[in-house]
C-alpha cells in the first residue's frame, strides 16, 4: 500500500520519535511510505526519515493560516499524493487534516493521539476528536490512559473488528531498547563526570523539555529539599526549553543551584550516551500520554522515579522496576529520591527490573503490531 503520514512539525520530540518507528515499521513490511509536514522543520530531524526508507514533503505553511485555507491546501495535496492510507499524528490541527482527508475522498484515514485529555484542552477539543475518531477507520493511543481520558474505554489494538468502539485502541509507544543499551556505557560516566565538574556524588538526571507539563520546576523544588543536607548530590539537566528562564529566576539565588548543569540541547545518540553517568533518572510531568524517557532510561537499567500520571503507570511497575509518586507532590519525590540514596546497592533490584520491563516496549513488538494493523486494514 501507499502511506502518507502526516505530521504538524518535524523538531525534536517523542511524537517525531514515534512517527520514525512507524514509518519503518511500515517500510520493513513492504508498503511505500511518504510523509508530509504542514508547519515547522528540523532538516537534520527531516534527513532521518528519509534514511529510513521515506520520501519527505515539506509544505511549511504559516501556523495561524485560516482553518478553510488549510483544509482547502491540505485537501488539494492529498488528491495529488492519492494515498491509500493517510495516517494523521493528531496534534493541533489534527481535526482539520483528517477533514481535508475525508474530502479529497482519501480511502483509508488512521490518527494516533499522543496526549491525553486534560481540563486545559477544553470541551471543544475534546468534540473535535470524538468526531475526528469517527471519521477515521482506525483511532489509536499511545496509551491505555491516554485513550480512556478521550473515550472512556480502551482496549487492545487488535480487538474487535466492527462498530465504533473497534475504531479507537490503544498501540503503545516504543523504544529501541537494543540501541540505547549499545550506547550507554559505564566507561562514559567518568569522562561526564569530569566534563560537567559532577564530582563523585549521587547524580540524579533529567532528560527532556524544560515546560511546564514537564514538571521541571517539581523537581528543582525536591532537588532543593535533597540537596539542602548532601553536599555531594548532583543533577544533570538534558535538554532545553522556555521554563529554563523561569527556573533561573526562582531558584538562581538558592546555595545548591550551582550543583545543577544544564547539558543544552543534544541529539538523541549523545542524550542516551549521557544517561551513562546518571545514577537514577526523574520523570516529574504534570500530565503525560506514554512516558518515552521513562522507559528509554529504563533500556539503560537506570532506576526511574515518576510521577502517577498519564502513559507513566503503564510503564513503571511501584516498588519493583521504580518508584512512582502523586503528581506534584513535592515532598513525596523527595521521599523517593531519599529511597534511593539510602539503598547500599544504589537501587540495583530497580535496575535490573527496569531493563526487563522497558524490553516489553521494544520497537521489534511496536513494529508487529502496526503491521498487523495495517494487515486487517487492507483494501
Amino acid at each position: 500500500m501507499r502511506v502518507l503520514l502526516a505530521i504538524p512539525c518535524l523538531m525534536r520530540g517523542g511524537t517525531e520519535m514515534q512517527t520514525l518507528y512507524l514509518a519503518k515499521a511500515l517500510v520493513a513490511a513492504g508498503h511505500r511510505v511518504e510523509l508530509v509536514c504542514y508547519f515547522e522543520v528540523e532538516p537534520s530531524v527531516a534527513d532521518e526519515f528519509t534514511g529510513a526508507g521515506c520520501r519527505v514533503e515539506l509544505l511549511r505553511l504559516e501556523r495561524g493560516m485560516p482553518r478553510g485555507e488549510f483544509i482547502g491546501t491540505m485537501k488539494a495535496f492529498y488528491r495529488s499524493a492519492r494515498p491509500d492510507v493517510l495516517h494523521v499524528q493528531y496534534m493541533t490541527p489534527g481535526a482539520l487534516a483528517i477533514i481535508a482527508a475525508k474530502l479529497a475522498g482519501v480511502p483509508k484515514v488512521f490518527a494516533t493521539v499522543h496526549q491525553p485529555y486534560t481540563p486545559g484542552h477544553g470541551r471543544t477539543a475534546f468534540l473535535f476528536l470524538r468526531v475526528s475518531a469517527l471519521l477515521c477507520d482506525r483511532f489509536m493511543a499511545v496509551s491505555k490512559v491516554a485513550e480512556t481520558s478521550w473515550f472512556g474505554s480502551s482496549s487492545d489494538c487488535l480487538s474487535g473488528n466492527a462498530g465504533f468502539l473497534s475504531r479507537h485502541c490503544t498501540v503503545h509507544n516504543a523504544v529501541d531498547t537494543r540501541r540505547v543499551a549499545a550506547l550507554v556505557s559505564p566507561e562514559l560516566a567518568p569522562t561526564f563526570r569530569e566534563k560537567y565538574r559532577l564530582g563523585d556524588g549521587f547524580v540524579f538526571g533529567y532528560v527532556g523539555r524544560l515546560s511546564h507539563e514537564k514538571g521541571v520546576d517539581i523537581l528543582f523544588q525536591a532537588f532543593g529539599g535533597i540537596a539542602a543536607s548532601l553536599e555531594s548530590v548532583r543533577l544533570l539537566v538534558v535538554g532545553s526549553g522556555v521554563e529554563r528562564e523561569r527556573l533561573e529566576e526562582r531558584f538562581g539565588n538558592e546555595p545548591w543551584w550551582r550543583r545543577v548543569v544544564f547539558a543544552g540541547t543534544l541529539g538523541w545518540e549523545e542524550a542516551m550516551k549521557h544517561l551513562s553517568v546518571m545514577d537514577a533518572v526523574v520523570v516529574p510531568s504534570r500530565f503525560e500520554g506514554f512516558g518515552l524517557s521513562a522507559v528509554e532510561a529504563m533500556a539503560a537499567s537506570k532506576p526511574v522515579i515518576a510521577a502517577r500520571t498519564g502513559g507513566l503507570v503503564e510503564i513503571i511497575e511501584h516498588g519493583t522496576s521504580g518508584l512512582l509518586y502523586a503528581p506534584e507532590n513535592v515532598q513525596e519525590l523527595v521521599e523517593c529520591m531519599f529511597a534511593l540514596l539510602k539503598d547500599g546497592n544504589g537501587g540495583e533490584k530497580y535496575s535490573l527490573n527496569a531493563l526487563r520491563r522497558a524490553s516489553e516496549f521494544d520497537v521489534g513488538i511496536y513494529n508487529k503490531k502496526i503491521q498487523e494493523v495495517y494487515n486487517i486494514s487492507k483494501l
